[in-house]
């Protein structure tokens, strides 16, 4: 299982490096990457491969009562990879299918590894330090220029990722 595990990941990781390397900066969420894509088809490949290769270990991961939460959760990250406009009319589901994939998750996360829900303490504390070292006075704007979402959706990754291996 740890191979699929791993394959998983550097799908994600590997999907998600190259787009940062073609941006040359972070983006605003892994879901904006889209946009960036000459061939649209390796956002839906990506999150659908990802949540498709991490299912069976996230099973495995699981006890017997939360293994209807990791699959709600893929059933998100496919619901994103079918539906990646979500500035026009896919907008909707894409939003949809990104808030099951993060709350089922962490709800996952939460009943078998509930300490790595303490790596978003990390994350509330990252922001707080950038906003303060950055501050203009505008709280919303400087929040936004953190590029927040992209860091929910790795942290949210990473727990996932953490649970199924340890």
């Amino acid at each position: 299982m740890i191979t699929l595990v791993l394959l998983s990941f550097v799908l994600i990781a590997g999907y998600v490096y190259a787009m940062i390397k073609k941006g040359k900066e972070i983006p605003y969420s892994i879901s904006a990457t889209y946009y960036a894509l000459t061939h649209k088809f390796w956002f839906g490949l990506c999150m659908i491969g990802s949540g498709a290769f991490l299912l069976p270990a996230a099973f495995e991961a699981s006890s017997e009562n939360s293994q209807f939460l990791v699959f709600l959760s893929v059933i998100g990250m496919i619901v994103l990879g079918v539906s990646p406009n979500f500035k026009g009319s896919q907008k909707t589901t894409h939003c949809i299918g990104a808030a099951m994939s993060l709350i089922f998750s962490q709800i996952w996360v939460g009943c078998n590894s509930w300490y790595w829900l303490l790596l978003w303490a990390g994350f509330i504390a990252c922001m707080a330090i950038s906003m303060s070292e950055h501050w203009t006075g505008n709280f919303i704007s400087d929040f936004v220029k953190r590029k927040p979402m992209f860091w929910i959706e790795v942290i949210s990754l990473l727990t996932v990722y953490l649970t199924c291996i340890v």
